[in-house]
């Protein structure tokens, strides 16, 4: 377990009451709309009642030891120290739990005891912290759930729609393919949410194309299992017209170097690496991500809803797609920085903007 205190210090004369943040874009109602969409047309608002700031939050997050988390939490300890946001916090604390549910509960009932505002989690469980979330809402604190969501209705959920990034991928290759030939599918790992909502949505769009076959395969998330099981793919398929890639896809385009197979349209989740060989071989490609940003977003949320805002119950944030042709070195993705750094690491919708330094280093 890695834990890791921020404070911000407030300035002098702001906030005095929660009222006077009404014109305050970070919790207009108007700028909240753009950056949190109910998930669907029924989705509950909720509406709380105002406390005064600025406010003690705390940062649950379940598992530290890959890249996107790293950046996560980089980004979140950037985003509270923007002058904007910083005036809303008197402390900002970050605990991670080594994806042990037993041990997040144990951390979230801590943050209960310490008199935070609101709470926020990437979660080990959908479920196995909804005890303790409960007692966290019963005792008047705003818990808002992202990336990894929870089940109990007590929680705000923020996330990005993986069905629709699943549906935009197959839209893109049907357009590209002309609705015509093989579409190999190297999905994520099996079984999962994720990878069954991308996967869904996807088949929803290729079933509508007669003239398109898929096969599919699994990569697991994986670089090198993407790389393996595209080049086995393309060992006995040698008329694949285009490849539906999600996290890991980076291994997928290296498989079709390695065997120098005529280079089609591709999908992929924000990899560096992706877009630098996209960029660099003129790959028709389309990316969307899961947004480490996310982080940011959600704790934006907690702000919004201690001042008294209306939020979704559920929210999905805005996907950002990027084709070939708009990816621009340096802005959205970076060819000094490592294949694995993910590179949608603002949400614009959101207004969350963060300094690619702060990303890489920390702050």
């Amino acid at each position: 377990m890695r834990n890791t205190i921020v404070s911000a210090v407030v300035a002098a004369g702001i906030l005095a009451a929660t009222g006077s943040a009404a014109a305050d874009n970070l919790v207009a109602p108007k700028s909240l709309a753009a950056c949190f969409v109910p998930q669907t047309a029924s989705t509950p608002m909720v509406k709380l009642k105002a406390k005064h700031g600025p406010y003690k939050i705390a940062f649950s997050n379940s598992y530290y030891g890959n890249n996107w988390r790293t950046e996560m939490l980089n980004i979140a300890r950037a985003y509270v120290k923007q002058p904007a946001v910083a005036k809303y916090i008197s402390k900002f604390e970050i605990q991670n739990a080594g994806n042990n549910v037993a041990q997040q509960v144990a951390q979230i009932r801590q943050m209960i005891l310490g008199g935070y505002n609101a709470i926020v989690i990437d979660a080990a469980s959908p479920s196995g912290l909804n005890s303790v979330i409960n007692e966290a809402v019963n005792h008047g604190i705003v818990v808002v759930a992202f990336d990894n969501t929870v089940t109990t209705d007590k929680a705000i959920n923020i996330n990005e729609d993986q069905a629709a990034m699943g549906r935009m991928w197959a839209q893109f290759l049907t357009k590209e393919t002309g609705g015509k030939g093989k579409i190999l599918m190297v999905r994520g790992l099996a079984g999962t949410t994720v990878d069954n909502d991308q996967g869904d949505g996807a088949m929803a769009v290729f079933k509508k194309s007669a003239g398109l076959t898929v096969k599919q395969v699994y990569g697991n998330w994986d670089v090198g299992v993407n790389q393996k099981v595209t080049a086995d793919a393309l060992s006995t398929s040698h008329d694949v017209a285009g490849v539906w890639g999600t996290e890991g896809a980076t291994g997928a385009l290296q498989a079709f170097l390695q065997v120098k197979a005529k280079l089609v349209p591709m999908t992929s989740e924000s990899d560096n690496g992706f877009m630098k060989l996209a960029v660099e071989h003129h790959v028709p490609a389309l990316v969307i991500g899961q947004s480490p940003a996310l982080a940011a977003a959600a704790i934006r949320a907690a702000i919004a809803a201690l001042d008294g805002q209306s939020l979704p119950r559920t929210a999905n944030i805005p996907l950002n797609p990027v084709t070939t042709k708009q990816m621009k070195a340096g802005v959205n993705y970076f060819p000094k920085l490592p294949n694995s750094f993910v590179t949608d690491i603002d949400i614009p919708q959101c207004g969350v903007k963060i300094p690619v330094s702060a990303v890489v280093h920390g702050s």
